[in-house]
């Protein structure tokens, strides 16, 4: 037994919850390592499984494991959360929450205490298309939206359930979401609610000591051409469609995006679908394409779409011609998410970054995603202080792989808990 294991044995004894992650970066070695180092320490006899022996609290500890492993168990795609919503309704009333309701979306409510300041704890309830088999294995479980996002949005439930008795002052307003993996109906028909928030939290996987505080902005947007269609043998009587499509979409994409070493404060463009032709013989006189735009915080958006409408323009100045060969393009903006930061000074920032900090003797990283959230919807539309924390590795997220580790899953409730505190507690002082 080297230092490294002492050290490892000492911070199991302290709390034998904490996430091999962290155990990893107290004593400089990867999670693989500390996991076999775990392992063989548990085989030789010089430590107790510390995924088992979780003391006095092993029944509840075992109940909300089963909550989550339920949860797996309903298969809830985007547009099929109706099982989902029917458990979290239930559990909610099990859990004592107050004014339990659903709204036209199915997304389902729950309040815990009266009054203000108001916190709103937000995650979703649907999933990317695709069942796991959900199984534990190795202190982990295993099934589809075990990262993305049951797990977080189960220990937020927990964690709130916990202040039913001991909440003075303020109230917590728990929300599950519909739809974030599509479109994003459920957070959309929330926003049309009453539900005016001091500040809120949404649960998506962070990694247990990560702080996610800035998401970009996103445009998906539908080129369309239309050519008059000729047979494939005299190509000179029009324009393909798609050549020209995809002619004007490399000329986009080449004004809009940037070069930048820091990805979050890229302009970046991606063609997510294209479709085009009706026969192998006939030149196409139709072609649909779409793509997705993302763009940082702080940068002007209109930028984009003004470039945009100008090379469209231009193209249909060129490719119309007196003798009616007429290409004709246009273009459509099916989404449109403006991006959001969440300051690192803010009430909600500092209460979860202290809760980190109390739980696992680390400072968390704040961290910034190239993706888009709920978060970006919610925060510009109230103005309010929003992050995302949550349990999971965002990287096994819609993979076939997805799991989480149990003792994260069950920290995070702690740290959950502990942010709570202390945002009433901030928020009451000011």
């Amino acid at each position: 037994m080297d230092d490294v294991d002492k050290t490892i044995i000492k911070i199991l004894t302290k709390d034998s919850r904490t996430p091999n992650t962290v155990i990893a970066k107290h004593v400089n070695k990867s999670e693989a390592s500390v996991r076999a180092r775990i392992e063989k320490l548990v085989s030789s006899g010089a430590i107790e499984n510390f995924t088992v022996t979780l003391g006095d609290d092993q029944p509840l500890y075992d109940y909300y494991l089963t909550l989550l492993e339920n949860a797996l168990r309903l298969y809830s795609p985007s547009g099929e959360e109706k099982n989902m919503s029917d458990f979290l309704f239930e559990t909610l009333t099990n859990f004592g929450f107050n004014n339990i309701y659903r709204d036209s979306a199915n997304n389902v409510f729950g309040e815990i205490g009266s009054g203000s300041p108001t916190l709103l704890l937000c995650g979703h309830m649907d999933t990317v298309p695709g069942q796991i088999n959900v199984q534990i294995k190795d202190n982990a479980i295993y099934g589809r939206g075990a990262s993305d996002a049951k797990s977080p949005l189960i220990s937020m439930l927990i964690a709130a359930s916990t202040f039913k008795d001991k909440l003075n002052s303020g109230k917590i307003i728990f929300s599950a979401v519909t739809d974030e993996e599509g479109t994003g109906k459920g957070i959309r028909e929330l926003l049309k609610g009453n539900i005016q928030p001091d500040c809120a939290i949404f649960g998506e996987p962070s990694g247990i000591d990560k702080i996610t505080v800035g998401y970009k902005g996103r445009y998906s947007i539908k080129f369309t051409c239309d050519t008059p269609p000729v047979h494939a043998s005299a190509p000179w009587m029009s324009h393909n469609s798609i050549e020209l499509l995809f002619q004007l979409w490399s000329e986009i994409q080449s004004e809009i995006q940037t070069n930048n070493d820091n990805h979050y404060k890229q302009i970046t463009s991606c063609l997510t679908q294209i479709e085009g032709g009706i026969a192998d013989n006939v030149m196409p006189g139709n072609c649909n394409l779409i793509c997705d735009i993302r763009y940082p915080f702080n940068y002007n958006p209109e930028q984009i779409t003004e470039k945009i409408s100008e090379i469209v323009s231009n193209y249909n100045t060129k490719f119309t011609s007196e003798e009616n060969l007429q290409s004709i393009f246009n273009y459509e903006i099916i989404d449109s998410t403006p991006a959001f930061e969440c300051s690192k000074s803010s009430v909600v920032s500092r209460s979860v970054s202290r809760a980190i900090i109390k739980k696992l003797n680390l400072k968390p990283k704040f961290v910034h995603k190239t993706g888009t959230g709920d978060m970006n919807l919610l925060g510009n539309q109230m103005n309010i202080p929003v992050l995302t924390y949550g349990p999971g590795n965002p990287h096994l997220s819609h993979t076939s792989n997805e799991n989480i580790m149990i003792d994260e899953f069950l920290t995070s409730i702690d740290i959950y808990q502990n942010s709570i505190e202390n945002i009433f507690d901030l928020l009451q002082r000011i």
